[in-house]
């Protein structure tokens, strides 16, 4: 299973390599020939796209090795960190083209592009909107945090694509200036992208919680356990694409300590098997009170 997850993950950064390093020629070339100053920026965010990909590829093999003596729960984590230098990397290449833009507006260097960049960005806006329904789509499929945050990084060059393509056609039609606008309209969007995918990755850090509904789903799972009479307490921490469990589960307090262990089992292997991304399940039994009928104790009767 994790290997079929660590190669659906590895194929889609070989495509969006590969894809990327043809896109970054022609789009260079294209601003080059074509005098825009757009076009150059975004060709920059396609060449960031290249790197992000590599190191989003080495935080998917980090996080597939399996636990050792250091790391005991595992190496899923690797998947956020990772998602974490893509968004620097989308910081720093925001910041770049912004301010390069800005200096053109400045100083009045400002040409008007030429139609070779136009075909260029309309070319790119399909290419990479291509890419990211298909990055997308595997992130989604194997849960990996860091190819869903390049899979983004992918859509984030589609919309500065498009804005560099409204900014070259009102540059062609007499607004030179619009050029180096769109330029800065797109580091905008590349900023607001770095920043929602570097708070996604420390929020996992973080051990965030698992979605409430999924937290839901994960108690019904536990109190459909026989002799299980009801939860004390429910936490679940993210750990990469992964979730961990912990519960208090409450039960007849006249079983003995065997019965009780057995039944710990039972709720462990029922989450684990109808939760796909549960890793582990910690399970700790306490007895039935009379006390306790009004809360957690679900199911108990007063003999209890």
């Amino acid at each position: 299973m994790e290997n079929a997850r660590y190669d659906a993950g590895q194929r889609a950064n070989r495509v969006g390599i590969i894809t990327n390093a043809l896109l970054t020629l022609l789009k260079l070339l294209a601003g080059l020939v074509a005098h825009s100053t757009a076009m150059i920026a975004d060709a920059v965010e396609s060449a960031s796209d290249i790197l992000t990909t590599l190191i989003v590829a080495l935080g998917l093999k980090i996080a597939n090795k399996p636990a050792d003596q250091e790391h005991p729960y595992g190496h899923e984590k690797a998947e956020a960190i990772a998602a974490k230098f893509v968004a620097g990397f989308l910081l720093a290449a925001g910041l770049a083209i912004g301010w390069k833009a800005i200096q053109h507006l400045i100083t009045g260097d400002v040409e008007t592009p030429g139609v070779l960049a136009l075909y260029a960005a309309i070319l790119t806006i399909a290419v990479k909107e291509m890419l990211f329904q298909y990055t997308i789509f595997t992130a989604k499929r194997i849960n990996s945090t860091a190819l869903k945050a390049n899979a983004w990084h992918y859509r984030s060059d589609a919309l500065t694509s498009m804005i560099t393509l409204i900014g070259i056609g009102a540059a062609r039609l007499g607004y030179a200036a619009a050029d180096p606008i769109a330029a800065i309209l797109g580091a905008m969007l590349i900023l607001k992208m770095a920043y929602e995918i570097y708070a996604r990755s420390i929020s996992e850090l973080m051990d965030s919680s698992a979605p409430p509904e999924k937290v839901e789903a994960i108690r019904q799972i536990i109190l459909s356990v026989p002799n299980v009479k009801g939860i004390d307490l429910l936490k679940t921490r993210r750990h990469g694409n992964m979730i961990y469990v912990d519960v208090d589960i409450v039960v007849d307090r006249r079983i003995s300590v065997l019965d009780g262990h057995n039944i710990a089992n039972e709720v462990r292997s029922a989450v684990i098997s109808k939760v796909g991304d549960v890793k582990d399940v910690m399970v700790h039994v306490n007895p039935c009170h009379p006390a306790s009928l009004h809360s957690a104790c679900q199911k108990c009767d007063k003999s209890c």
